[in-house]
């Protein structure tokens, strides 16, 4: 049932269909990009990105160092753009990730990469857009229009997207069963997420808090504290959970909320000791978890899909939407049209 008439819902709700439709239509175009980027052999990676889709990148970042072992920059346009630094792109690959596929700034890295013969790659909602021009190989999202000004399918399915490319490189057609499974679990994500709608008259006073994520879930992290912010106006700030021993840990006392992804896997050793700390000062812990241990210490407990770390990201992605969209609704706020925000920002 929906909860919201929002545009921003019916979005979130279209993601499972929306990876079916990209896996059933872009495995060749994953297949001809990986087999480019296997005989290229690049030394190192640069993602091109900003907003959402850089957040995504956060997550590609990770995979790649895993599996490729080679190193990942992500970008800083305005080096070049305002600073006109030339910057040397031989010998690298260059992946640009934008939804509307026309902001300058990733279309001019990409112009400029390609024009040192670097490998470069372009994912994007929109198959006609300067970048999906500019880069040698095209990944198009398939993701139909995106009306609400929050990117909610388009990012779930770029994580689809650096998913299947990455590993396609690493594993080949053997990535296949995974990529076709992956609209399964981010349908489970969607249902999972009625936790959220049951817990959000607690949410109605949400001005600020932390979110909190290590390894493949930092960018979920960092993308929970952008749709907070763009959504909900709320003011929060993601960090890794290494980083957020280095300081920011000392706002966390009694009832100031956090928000923690604790996933099984090698992250989870350390996420408990910090959850066991956040409990011993009465922190107002919101964890996204399927590891009883931490879903039975947290003051509100969201279970997200189990499985692969490195997959379940898909899962939880429409999760990180639907609380955005739940803080929005119980203050009040349209998260269709925030307030000073475009669907289409134009950065240089």
């Amino acid at each position: 049932m929906p909860h919201t008439k929002t545009l921003m819902e019916k979005e979130i709700m279209e993601s499972p269909k929306v990876a079916k439709k990209f896996v059933a239509s872009q495995w060749g175009n994953l297949a001809k990009a990986a087999a480019a980027i296997q005989a290229y052999k690049p030394r190192f990676v640069v993602l091109v990105a900003r907003g959402t889709s850089d957040n995504a990148c956060t997550y590609a970042r990770y995979l790649i160092e895993k599996e490729w072992k080679v190193p990942v920059s992500l970008a800083a346009p305005g080096v070049t753009t305002l600073y006109n630094s030339k910057i040397d792109y031989r010998g690298g690959l260059v992946i640009g990730v934008s939804q509307s596929g026309q902001g300058p700034d990733v279309c001019d890295v990409i112009q400029t990469a390609r024009s040192q013969s670097a490998l470069t790659i372009g994912i994007t909602n929109n198959s006609k857009s300067r970048l999906a021009k500019e880069a040698k190989y095209l990944i198009d999202l398939k993701c139909g229009p995106e009306k609400s000004v929050a990117a909610t399918k388009t990012y779930t399915s770029e994580l689809v997207a650096l998913y299947g490319l990455i590993e396609a490189v690493s594993r080949g057609n053997k990535v296949k069963a995974d990529l076709n499974s992956l609209p399964r679990l981010i349908e489970q994500g969607c249902k999972l997420s009625q936790a959220i709608w049951d817990h959000s008259h607690r949410f109605m006073y949400l001005s600020s808090c932390v979110v909190v994520g290590r390894g493949f879930h930092y960018g979920l992290a960092q993308e929970s504290a952008l749709k907070l912010k763009e959504c909900a106006q709320v003011m929060a700030h993601a960090y890794s959970t290494a980083d957020f021993h280095h300081g920011p840990k000392t706002l966390a006392g009694k009832d100031f909320p956090v928000i923690l992804f604790a996933p099984p896997g090698p992250t989870l050793k350390g996420t408990l000791a910090l959850l066991d700390e956040l409990v011993e000062r009465q922190a107002f812990v919101i964890a996204f978890s399927s590891v009883p241990q931490v879903l039975k210490k947290a003051s509100v407990a969201i279970r997200i899909p189990g499985g692969d770390e490195i997959m379940n990201p898909m899962g939880i992605a429409p999760m990180i939407q639907t609380l955005a969209l739940a803080v929005a609704t119980v203050k009040g706020l349209n998260p269709d049209q925030p307030p000073y925000l475009k669907k289409v920002t134009q950065t240089k």
